[in-house]
This record gives C-alpha cells, structure tokens and sequence, in this order.
C-alpha cells in the first residue's frame, strides 16, 4: 500500500499547461506514492505523440477557429477536449501501478450517478456500447502514467468538425485514430457535471486506498519554473509538427488555365520534394516553383507567400492560393 496519496486538480484550462504539469510531476513521482491529477483543456485537439495532425485533424480550421492543437507525450489516438470534457491522469512508480484499480475507481464514481459503465478492450469505457471514455500508457524507468478523458457534456459537433481532416489525398506512416461511436454520459444523467464529478472522483480515490487527503489546487502562479518550462515546449511548432512521420500528399484541381496536380513529399512537417504536373501554355516557370516550395512548413500562410513569390501570373498565383487554402 503506498504511503503517500497526492490529489490534483488543476484551475488552468489549456493543454500546453496540464500537459507540462503532468510531464513534471510523472517525471518526479516517488517510489511510495500514488497520483491522481484531474483537468480539463478548452477547445483542443490534443494528437498521439505518433501521430500525423494533418491526417487526423482539420488544421486550418483550427487556426480559424482560434483552437489550440497539441501533441501529448503519450501514444494513442486524437481526442477534442472541451469544458465539457474531463481529463484523469493516474501516476505511480512500478510497483503501485494498477490499471483495473485505476478503472475501477472511475467506474465507482460514475456508479453515484447511476452510471453503469463498463470497461471495453484495454483503452476504452463504454455504456451500452458507446465509448465515453479513452485513455493511452506511457512509462519511462520506474514511473507509469495512465490518462485518459472522459465525455460528459463535449460539443460533438466540434468533435466531428474539427476531428474530420481536409480533404487531401494522404499516404502516410504514422498512426490512424480508430473512430468509435461515442456517446455523452450527461445524455444517460443531466445531473452530472464536470465539478461533481471530479468531486466524486476525489472520493472515489480515498475510498479504493482507504485513506482521505485534501486536493492541491494547481494554477500557473503556483507552478515550478520547470513546468512552465514545459509548458513552453509544449506550444513549440517543433513538438506539435516535427514530429510528423513522413507522408505524402496529392492536389488535383483543374482551372481555366489547365490542369494542375501537385505531390508533396512532407516531413516533419516541412516540404522535402515536390512533384508538378500542368499542361499550363501560359509563360510560367512551374520547375522554379518545384525547387521554391522545398523547405516550406506545410501551412496555408507559408505555402501561398512561397507560391506569390514564386510565379509572376496573378490568376495563376490566386487560383493555386484559394484552392490550397480551402484543402488545408
């Protein structure tokens, strides 16, 4: 039985944030203590470390939309966080780590609403099929963590919006979400919210290690240099894109000056070859553009600037502009 119980819930409402806290203090867990960290992101896509956000999410309408994208440190698929969404994050050295407690106590907590979930392969909470809970693993030396979220009251229509990538021919390495149906457990009790839960968690947690202990409340003006640190890593464009594994994507489009098809070879995030095809007669030099685009981050902004630069013909440059910002 661990010594030591550690509750907290943090008061800040963005990934970069809760992502660099849980990092510091998974890096920093002591062999006889158990963690449980409860927080929530507002408007996120929070992307698997492994993963590709060009093919999992809708990029530029994210930036549109002024919501947040991340790459956690963990493996797993895409999720879209909101305050409607709850996050639990269980941390302990080796030798107290326990997923089916870890499961357990958030099934008993939902059991206060008279929820009865149940647990689905090693990843997933269902109720009556529908998935409301996903969680992904990781472990460095002695430590283990296991997060995961839970949909309470999560706007699904952003969810579906903002989780459904452009459309863009993609081929690519890195590691696809699988798409579940998923459900709001407040559909099942309207009663419950994302502060009576967490209360009930809290309580849920005492009572599976028989103890009681008084949650920290957590806040960037009471967090370590190193975690804001992290924090800042987090929001890094070398984090969240870098990291991209190499795909390839394909553009067709035909307009008035004639046909245009355009493959790009992408890798961390940045443009490594390019491949045109045109049947273009105007006087355009689409061979300088080839050599133009290698070395550009793959963002609507960076591409089109390239491009303006690259070719001279104002039709040319507006019709590739438009058509590569509505894809992107």
């Amino acid at each position: 039985m661990p010594k030591n119980l550690i509750i907290y819930v943090s008061r800040v409402f963005e990934a970069s944030f809760n992502l660099a806290f849980e990092q510091f203090i998974f890096e920093n867990c002591k062999e006889d203590e158990v963690i449980l960290y409860l927080w929530q992101n507002d408007k996120t896509i929070v992307v698997g470390r492994h993963q590709n956000p060009y093919k999992e999410c809708s990029v530029d309408k994210l930036k549109a939309d002024k919501v947040d994208l991340v790459r956690r440190a963990s493996g797993g698929g895409a999720v879209y966080h909101d305050l409607g969404n709850l996050n639990f994050t269980f941390i302990s050295q080796e030798n107290n780590y326990d997923i089916s407690k870890n499961y357990g106590i958030i099934l008993d907590s939902l059991r206060a609403f008279d929820i009865g979930g149940e647990i689905s392969g090693r990843n997933d909470l269902t109720v009556d099929g529908a998935k409301f809970s996903g969680s992904a693993f990781m472990s460095d030396n002695q430590a283990r963590c296991h997060h995961g979220t839970l949909l309470i009251d999560t706007d699904m229509e952003a969810l579906a919006r903002y989780l459904t990538p452009s459309k863009l021919k993609i081929s690519s390495k890195g590691i696809e979400s699988v798409k579940s149906r998923v459900v709001n457990i407040r559909k099942i009790n309207p009663d419950i919210t994302p502060l009576k839960l967490i209360n009930q968690i809290i309580e849920a947690f005492c009572k599976a290690y028989d103890t009681h202990t008084f949650p920290v409340y957590i806040d960037r003006e009471s967090a370590v240099e190193k975690v804001l640190e992290k924090e800042h890593s987090y929001r890094n464009w070398d984090w969240t894109y870098a990291l991209t594994p190499k795909f390839d994507i394909s553009y067709e489009a035909k307009f008035a000056w004639g046909i245009f098809e355009m493959d790009l070879v992408i890798k961390s995030g940045v443009i490594k070859t390019v491949f045109i095809n045109t049947d273009c007669i105007l006087s355009e030099s689409f061979e300088k553009l080839k050599s133009d685009l290698v070395g550009v981050k793959l963002e609507k902004d960076e591409l089109c600037k390239a491009i303006s630069g690259s070719l001279k013909n104002p039709d040319i440059i507006s019709d590739i502009c438009l058509f590569l910002s509505d894809k992107i």
